[in-house]
């Protein structure tokens, strides 16, 4: 199974976009996303539309003292979500651009050496993350380890 994390921008526009990769994923995933309104909320429903198993992360809110503290739960959401996926799509609005909460998730995604990719809603597909080398095949072909490696990254 594939853990998957669908995230992004609440000013992102292109539902059909969200639409569209959670459609294209294997039926095999499991989705995680938040329950934040946009982006979030159009990869649940669409997963749940296809059949997808999804677990919808949301932030604990009771005893809030000030906004300080809700905004520490709403990060430690962030990082609950990003640390339980496996592969990370994060789409990145072009009117709020590389800001909030996505931009905290794609850092910590990268600190702990994720795979993500960016889906810039001016159709840019960025790809960042650190892949560990697949050292079990060193008797075999270097290449053939590494395709393997792409493969299930991209699967």
């Amino acid at each position: 199974m594939k853990y998957v994390g669908i995230v992004g921008a609440r000013k992102y526009k292109d539902k059909q976009s969200v639409v569209d990769l959670v459609h294209s994923l294997p039926k095999n995933s499991i989705i995680l996303t938040s329950s934040c309104r946009g982006v979030c909320t159009w990869a649940a429903e669409a997963a749940r539309a296809a059949g997808f198993e999804i677990r919808v992360y949301a932030p604990d809110l009771r005893n809030i003292r000030d906004r300080s503290d809700m905004v520490e739960r709403y990060y430690s959401r962030n990082r609950e979500l990003i640390a339980a996926c496996e592969v990370i799509h994060a789409f990145i609005s072009q009117e709020g651009g590389y800001t909030g909460g996505t931009r905290y998730e794609i850092r910590y995604a990268n600190r702990l050496k994720k795979y993500v990719f960016e889906h810039w809603e001016s159709e840019e597909l960025r790809q960042r993350g650190q892949m560990s080398l697949p050292f079990e095949d060193r008797d075999g072909d270097g290449f053939a380890g590494w395709k393997r490696v792409f493969a299930e990254a991209l699967a």
